[in-house]
């Protein structure tokens, strides 16, 4: 029998960053995944909607080119080769993290796993292997709800719309969350008659209700329909799609999407039988992210805090140091959320609402694109800047929207995470023109020297 000094559960971003950095600390690794190599991230999730994205984004660009000077005429939209791509894309991707397993002798396991011990494994087909060392990084899956039937035909979850072979003339989306208003975004920029519905008051309910308000009129302007505040109480499939909200409004559509959140994957791990704890469908860790049994851990989706692909990774290599001896700590007030709407959101730390809530002396300034030279001259004056701080300087929470939001909000996570003070923040220099000058200049407006603005 084949022993490891670590194995682990899963192979998306929580698995196979963890399993790369354990082997390059010299770890004996293996990781053990009973699907596609990668996880939802690449496979179902991130990678392949960013794909679709960054297509639809094009066409952004091309209905706009006249005011450039740039003549486009009779353009067509290509889906099925937009989805070619997307495919193309996921597997160069899984082939390549395949090359740096091998490069880096880690061991890659084909089926299903349980654990049957503090040391053992039992992999479906392949009997049982033991460990010094495991990490639990079985991921997620998308939500669905108790009255409603995904048949992946009519109703689709946000994992099997990426396979669907056109472009639908309508789509109900449920949800109004992150993944739920960016598939909105790319499918009535496809052409489709797209309506949101939300059960919460707004839009992006992680963000300022700024943005969320932003982001609706932004919506409703390009034609997408929202309901607020409305709980789905069925849907009927003869013919077309019928959801059935509530107040009597019924809504006809060719298609629709449950996109209302995610839950863990911890079935058919033998959990219980190995003695690890679970609590409202999560795996019980301390803050070393340790379960009971002082040589299992767990990371990402199965476990408490945001469902992001990079806290996934975080969490894997920080229980990855702690399994050599250190004594690092899960902290997620610094992990970045992202949104690839249009124009993009981003943000770490406190939104305002939470800021004004935690913190009553928390001082906040705006830096708007539309004063940003390099924002103006691409066309993209729509967003802002927004920093939020205490008197003193220390940074609470920044909020981007805006061109590259989700690129720019790295120097924010940076900063935030270093303790920089919002005036030295200030007096670093920004290459000139570029977007990133913009969060110099909000830290400007918040130590009441303001360059770019009145």
């Amino acid at each position: 029998m084949i022993s490891y000094d670590l194995a682990i559960i899963g192979s998306g971003p929580g698995g196979y960053v963890t399993g790369l950095y354990a082997a390059r600390r010299g770890l004996k690794t293996c990781i053990i995944e009973k699907d596609l190599l990668g996880g939802t991230c690449l496979n179902k999730g991130c990678i392949p909607t960013k794909s679709l994205l960054n297509s639809v984004s094009i066409i952004a660009r091309l209905k706009s080119a006249a005011a450039y000077g740039v003549s486009v005429e009779n353009y067509s939209v290509d889906f099925e080769k937009m989805m070619s791509r997307k495919e193309d894309v996921v597997k160069r991707l899984r082939a390549g993290i395949e090359t740096l397993c091998r490069a880096n002798k880690v061991e890659l396991i084909k089926g299903s796993a349980s654990v049957t011990g503090p040391d053992t494994i039992t992999v479906e087909g392949r009997g049982e292997l033991t460990s010094k060392n495991i990490i639990i990084a079985s991921g997620s899956r998308p939500i669905g709800l108790a009255n409603i039937k995904i048949d992946h035909k009519k109703i689709f979850s946000s994992e099997s719309i990426l396979n669907i072979k056109s472009v639908p003339r309508s789509l109900v989306i449920i949800g109004g969350g992150v993944i739920g208003c960016e598939f909105a975004g790319a499918f009535s920029s496809l052409g489709a008659k797209v309506t949101v519905v939300e059960m919460m008051d707004r839009l992006v309910a992680g963000q300022s209700r700024e943005v969320s308000k932003k982001l609706e009129y932004n919506f409703k302007r390009s034609g997408i329909e929202v309901f607020l505040s409305r709980v789905v109480e069925g849907i009927e499939t003869s013919g077309n799609v019928t959801v059935r909200i509530a107040g009597g409004k019924s809504i006809d559509a060719e298609k629709a999407l449950v996109s209302i959140g995610r839950v863990s994957n911890i079935e058919g791990l033998g959990l219980e039988k190995a003695g690890i704890r679970t609590r409202d469908g999560k795996i019980c860790v301390d803050k070393y992210l340790r379960t009971e049994i002082p040589s299992i851990y767990a990371v990402g989706d199965c476990v408490s805090g945001p469902q992001l692909a990079h806290k996934a990774s975080y969490d894997g290599i920080l229980a990855v140091d702690n399994i050599l001896g250190g004594e690092r700590k899960a902290d997620y007030s610094n992990i970045p959320n992202c949104v690839w709407t249009e124009p993009e959101i981003a943000s770490i730390g406190l939104c305002e609402e939470d800021a004004k809530a935690a913190h009553p002396d928390a001082k906040i300034a705006k830096f708007p694109y539309l004063a940003s030279g390099k924002a103006y001259l691409e066309g993209e004056a729509e967003g802002f800047v927004k920093v939020i701080g205490t008197p003193a300087g220390e940074i609470i929470g920044v909020e981007i929207f805006g061109k590259d939001a989700c690129n720019l909000i790295g120097e924010a996570t940076l900063a935030k995470t270093r303790g920089v003070n919002i005036k030295d923040w200030s007096r670093v220099v920004h290459g000139h023109p570029t977007l990133s000058e913009i969060m110099q200049e909000a830290c400007h407006v918040f130590c009441g020297t303001p360059i770019h603005t009145i």
